[in-house]
């Protein structure tokens, strides 16, 4: 069964959410070139909470589709859908990062103790934690920009000529990405994962 087209203000927010897991992805990479590929605590903390925020942001964005009494279009039930499916994505990159996180806060407690052997095989495989949980971040983050970007072409792709071109003309070029997945023209909500809705 052939699903719903999406509007056009539906196809842009599925871009802009996209642009923040891509956003998120980089800042995650960004925080990792350093001598030991692991990022600050600081960062870290920043980005944990940055990620709440846009797993929170998919929840908003299915909340006040729904709030409102009265039947739904298929359209509009095909985007709350979408949304709600990033959600799982969503939630591996938060619960990855936190473990990740977890084991950058045992490294700070005892990074002040005197160097032994117990103490260097805790600290190795914290290490080797922390890589693993920040890849399967990545991807996951990766995963979900990914399928937002689909579903977003999918929409624009049996959109009216006109209407899909007055969606192009009418937001701001986002700078490149290098991602393999190209950017749309919908700029990335800020780093706060506050996803602005538009067309409305």
């Amino acid at each position: 069964m052939t699903p719903p087209a999406l509007t056009a203000a539906d196809s842009r927010t599925l871009y802009a959410l996209a642009e923040e897991f891509t956003a998120a992805r980089r800042r995650l990479d960004a925080a990792r070139r350093t001598g030991d590929g692991l990022p600050a605590l600081t960062a870290a903390s920043h980005q944990l909470q940055s990620l709440g925020r846009l797993v929170g942001s998919l929840t908003d964005e299915v909340l006040f589709r729904i709030a409102e009494p009265g039947r739904r279009t298929p359209q509009e039930r095909r985007a709350v859908g979408v949304i709600a499916r990033t959600a799982a994505p969503a939630a591996r990159a938060l619960e990855q990062f936190a473990e990740a996180y977890e084991q950058l806060g045992l490294l700070y407690e005892y990074a002040g103790h005197l160097a032994n052997p117990d103490l260097a095989d805790m600290r190795n495989s914290a290490v080797n934690v922390i890589h693993d949980r920040l890849d399967q971040a990545r991807a996951a983050l990766q995963d979900a920009s990914h399928a937002l970007h689909l579903e977003a072409d999918r929409a624009g792709a049996v959109l009216p000529r006109t209407v899909a071109a007055r969606s192009r003309t009418t937001v701001p070029n986002s700078s490149a990405s290098t991602d393999s997945t190209p950017t749309r023209p919908d700029p990335a909500a800020p780093a706060t994962g506050h996803v602005p809705r538009h067309g409305r």
